[in-house]
């Protein structure tokens, strides 16, 4: 694994040597794992944090380099570990931040545009910061398990006690097609309209659902469901659901999880607890407890990471 790594650092130096007339050779000032971190990345990241009173420059550099270092280790790590993002889920962060500045997303490309910025980077800084955030509560998912005694002193403590009150549920079956390298979303979505086509023409939803749906839990009760709450489906989930007529098939949409097609098959009233303020309550003690935990999954990560730097010593 070293020599690997040696002769990448190895075969990237001799790449750049036909170019040393014409400009000065980046320089690789760390290895870590089977990537670098080149001298251009140092400098822009030195140029982006002010040095504190009385730290020395090479102690800057030593400190900035080190969080760059960790960066790339969670970086390889979040690659590696074959997490996802949706383009769904990206669309809906970027929903969220227009509408946290009370703009349209329309107004916020043009707000980019005359910013400089270009809107794919964006999304694709975006992009990483989901993946990221993914990869943190997968790995700290045994760390960050919520109990109901938690949700009721939370509750409990914000003023928000959840009573308990009539709520409309839900009885639905879905068809689910996960997306990703042997399945595009494209393919997904025409797989869908098929198999909405076939249904409406009589065939069994059940049936289609058992041989076709990615969710094998419902998949062997025929894409049932089962009677779902306000609150514990997905947003894209409920919205297409509660807008669904009974017995009629839904159009393919696509949620963080695939894309989907579902029958409504009832509706009732239910007398039971606020399932949206709890499952509310459990994603904000979660969110704490990972932002806990996240600095210990850093350093960890470093821990685990293969390193070598190589900045000049120090005159």
């Amino acid at each position: 694994m070293k020599i690997t790594r040696i002769l990448i650092v190895a075969v990237m130096v001799m790449m750049s040597l036909p170019l040393q007339a014409a400009r000065p050779i980046d320089e690789i000032v760390a290895v870590v794992d089977d990537d670098v971190i080149l001298r251009s990345e140092l400098n822009r990241a030195l140029r982006g944090t002010p040095r504190p009173a009385g730290v020395s420059k090479r102690m800057h550099e030593e400190q900035v380099l080190e969080k760059l270092i960790s960066n790339k280790a969670q970086k390889l790590a979040v690659k590696k570990s074959g997490v996802k993002v949706t383009e769904a889920e990206i669309d809906e962060a970027v929903a969220m931040i227009a509408a946290q500045n009370k703009i349209t997303v329309t107004f916020l490309k043009e707000v980019l545009q005359k910013q400089g910025q270009d809107y794919g980077a964006f999304r694709k800084s975006i992009s990483e910061q989901l993946l990221q955030r993914n990869f943190q509560r997968k790995m700290l998912s045994s760390l960050v398990q919520v109990t109901d005694s938690e949700i009721d002193d939370y509750l409990a403590l914000h003023g928000s006690a959840a009573k308990s009150r009539a709520v409309t549920q839900t009885h639905a079956r879905h068809i689910l097609l996960r997306t990703g390298e042997t399945r595009s979303n494209k393919a997904a979505k025409m797989a869908l309209q098929e198999f909405r086509s076939r249904i409406n023409g009589g065939e069994s939803f059940k049936d289609l659902a058992r041989a076709y749906s990615d969710d094998t839990a419902s998949a062997l009760n025929g894409g049932d469901l089962g009677w779902l709450s306000p609150g514990v489906a997905t947003p894209q989930f409920q919205s297409v659901m509660d807008r669904s007529s009974v017995n009629a098939v839904s159009q393919p949409f696509q949620s963080p999880f695939g894309w989907h097609i579902l029958k409504v098959l009832e509706r009732r009233k239910h007398q039971g607890a606020d399932t949206a303020a709890r499952n509310a309550a459990r994603e904000k003690i979660q969110q704490r407890k990972i932002e806990e935990n996240v600095a210990l999954l850093v350093r960890r990560l470093r821990q685990q990471a293969y390193v070598e730097k190589h900045l000049d010593p120090a005159e």
